[in-house]
């Protein structure tokens, strides 16, 4: 074989390997999102949500029943790329915990037995896989593959707590009828957060 034809071949063969493992992805990224996993599987999503937002003195994620919001947010507001990375991402979290199908259901899970320091050891290996990189980098990223799994998930944990009646009004500090706007109110030592952005 003449070496111009070698080249020729060899970058033929990286090319249709990179145009492949492109579809590949494009075709990951892209395809309508089956989201019964996630339904079948709500238990786990409220026991994710509790170990971002965990019960103490004031309620926790699963008290303010924030794994079917979860549900309804990525289900109804999350655009495609971002549905399918949650729901692949769920699926990996499932098989790195040993759930399985028809065993958890709506009311728990094995992952939600564990300790939380093997839960929050679990969503940090899911962190630092899903973080962006920086600069310019990270928003074409962004940009091309969505949010990643854990993202979505601290995103609507966080949203979905503080907008519950019970994290709103529980676990922050909530003024059902606020009086004049002040700027400058001093906090009190211990005071909660406000319920309010």
């Amino acid at each position: 074989m003449k070496r111009r034809s070698a080249i020729r071949l060899s970058l033929g063969l990286a090319v249709g390997g990179a145009l492949g493992f492109g579809g590949i992805k494009g075709y990951q990224l892209y395809k309508h999102p089956d989201f019964r996993v996630l339904e079948e599987h709500q238990g786990l999503l409220d026991d994710l949500a509790d170990t971002i937002i965990p019960a103490t003195d004031s309620p926790g994620a699963r008290d303010a029943a924030v794994g079917g919001f979860i549900l309804k947010m990525v289900r109804d507001c999350t655009d495609k790329k971002s549905q399918n990375n949650f729901i692949r991402g769920f699926m990996d979290l499932m098989e790195r915990t040993g759930e399985k199908e028809g065993t958890s259901g709506k009311t728990g899970s094995s992952f939600g037995q564990r300790s939380l320091a093997e839960r929050t050891a679990i969503l940090a290996h899911f962190e630092q896989q899903g973080r962006p990189y920086s600069g310019t980098l990270g928003k074409v990223q962004h940009r091309l593959a969505g949010d990643s799994f854990f993202t979505i998930l601290k995103r609507y944990t966080i949203l979905g707590y503080c907008s519950s009646r019970r994290g709103a009004t529980e676990g922050l500090r909530y003024d059902y009828i606020p009086g004049r706007y002040d700027g400058n109110v001093p906090l009190q030592p211990g005071q909660r957060s406000w319920a309010t952005q």
